[in-house]
Protein backbone atom coordinates (compact mmCIF):
# COMPACT_ATOMS: atom_id res chain seq x y z
CA UNK A 1 0.00 0.00 0.00
CA UNK A 2 2.72 2.55 0.39
CA UNK A 3 4.38 1.97 -2.50
CA UNK A 4 0.79 2.94 -4.07
CA UNK A 5 1.05 5.79 -1.73
CA UNK A 6 4.56 7.08 -3.25
CA UNK A 7 3.81 6.08 -6.69
CA UNK A 8 0.36 8.23 -6.44
CA UNK A 9 2.01 11.01 -4.36
CA UNK A 10 5.44 11.56 -6.42
CA UNK A 11 4.24 13.77 -9.14
CA UNK A 12 3.60 16.10 -5.87
CA UNK A 13 7.12 16.21 -5.01
CA UNK A 14 8.97 15.71 -8.15
CA UNK A 15 8.68 17.08 -11.57
CA UNK A 16 7.66 16.00 -14.89
CA UNK A 17 10.47 13.11 -14.81
CA UNK A 18 8.75 11.79 -11.73
CA UNK A 19 5.53 11.85 -13.78
CA UNK A 20 6.76 9.92 -16.00
CA UNK A 21 8.51 7.23 -13.23
CA UNK A 22 5.11 7.10 -11.96
CA UNK A 23 3.48 6.15 -15.19
CA UNK A 24 6.24 3.80 -15.72
CA UNK A 25 5.62 2.32 -12.61
CA UNK A 26 1.87 2.07 -13.46
CA UNK A 27 2.62 0.48 -16.82
CA UNK A 28 5.10 -2.14 -15.35
CA UNK A 29 2.40 -3.07 -12.23
CA UNK A 30 -0.45 -3.13 -15.15
CA UNK A 31 1.89 -5.82 -17.48
CA UNK A 32 2.84 -7.92 -14.51
CA UNK A 33 -0.78 -8.56 -13.66
CA UNK A 34 -2.25 -9.05 -17.43
CA UNK A 35 0.85 -11.58 -17.96
CA UNK A 36 0.19 -13.09 -14.83
CA UNK A 37 -0.47 -16.66 -16.03
CA UNK A 38 -0.27 -18.28 -12.37
CA UNK A 39 -3.66 -17.16 -10.87
CA UNK A 40 -5.44 -19.06 -13.65
CA UNK A 41 -2.85 -22.34 -13.65
CA UNK A 42 -3.79 -22.56 -9.71
CA UNK A 43 -7.44 -22.14 -10.72
CA UNK A 44 -7.46 -24.88 -12.80
CA UNK A 45 -5.75 -27.59 -10.25
CA UNK A 46 -8.24 -26.62 -7.84
CA UNK A 47 -10.99 -26.90 -9.95
CA UNK A 48 -9.45 -30.16 -10.74
CA UNK A 49 -9.69 -31.05 -7.45
CA UNK A 50 -13.15 -29.69 -7.06
CA UNK A 51 -14.03 -32.11 -9.60
CA UNK A 52 -12.23 -35.27 -8.32
CA UNK A 53 -13.75 -34.95 -5.57
CA UNK A 54 -17.49 -34.62 -6.54
CA UNK A 55 -18.11 -31.05 -5.60
CA UNK A 56 -18.87 -30.02 -9.52
CA UNK A 57 -19.90 -32.16 -12.49
CA UNK A 58 -18.57 -32.74 -15.54
CA UNK A 59 -20.00 -30.52 -17.34
CA UNK A 60 -19.25 -27.54 -14.79
CA UNK A 61 -16.08 -28.40 -15.04
CA UNK A 62 -15.68 -28.27 -19.35
CA UNK A 63 -16.94 -24.88 -18.48
CA UNK A 64 -14.79 -23.42 -16.18
CA UNK A 65 -12.07 -25.35 -18.07
CA UNK A 66 -12.80 -23.79 -21.11
CA UNK A 67 -12.81 -19.97 -19.58
CA UNK A 68 -9.19 -20.82 -17.58
CA UNK A 69 -7.88 -21.97 -21.18
CA UNK A 70 -9.00 -18.82 -22.98
CA UNK A 71 -7.15 -16.60 -20.60
CA UNK A 72 -4.38 -18.55 -20.45
CA UNK A 73 -4.32 -18.14 -24.43
CA UNK A 74 -4.89 -14.28 -23.70
CA UNK A 75 -2.34 -14.08 -21.36
CA UNK A 76 0.52 -16.34 -23.98
CA UNK A 77 -0.72 -13.72 -27.30
CA UNK A 78 -0.31 -10.34 -24.42
CA UNK A 79 3.28 -12.03 -23.92
CA UNK A 80 4.13 -13.31 -27.96
CA UNK A 81 3.12 -9.08 -29.07
CA UNK A 82 5.06 -7.52 -26.20
CA UNK A 83 7.77 -9.63 -27.43
CA UNK A 84 7.50 -8.56 -31.00
CA UNK A 85 6.89 -5.41 -30.42
CA UNK A 86 10.31 -5.41 -28.11
CA UNK A 87 12.26 -7.13 -30.94
CA UNK A 88 10.54 -4.17 -33.50
CA UNK A 89 11.91 -1.52 -31.23
CA UNK A 90 15.32 -3.40 -30.68
CA UNK A 91 15.95 -3.47 -34.74
CA UNK A 92 14.31 0.38 -35.03
CA UNK A 93 17.44 1.29 -32.86
CA UNK A 94 19.97 -0.72 -34.32
CA UNK A 95 19.02 0.59 -37.71
CA UNK A 96 21.03 3.65 -38.87
CA UNK A 97 23.87 3.01 -36.56
CA UNK A 98 27.38 3.22 -38.10
CA UNK A 99 30.86 2.50 -36.51
CA UNK A 100 33.46 4.53 -37.76
CA UNK A 101 36.78 2.85 -37.24
CA UNK A 102 39.07 5.97 -38.79
CA UNK A 103 40.22 2.97 -40.78
CA UNK A 104 40.20 3.96 -44.93
CA UNK A 105 38.58 7.37 -44.38
CA UNK A 106 40.78 10.32 -45.49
Amino acid sequence: MFLLDDIILAPLKLPVAGFRWVLKQVQTMADRELLNDQVWKERLIELQMRLEVGEISEAEFAEEEAVIFRNLREIRQRREEMARAMAEQEDEGEEGITIHTGYGEK
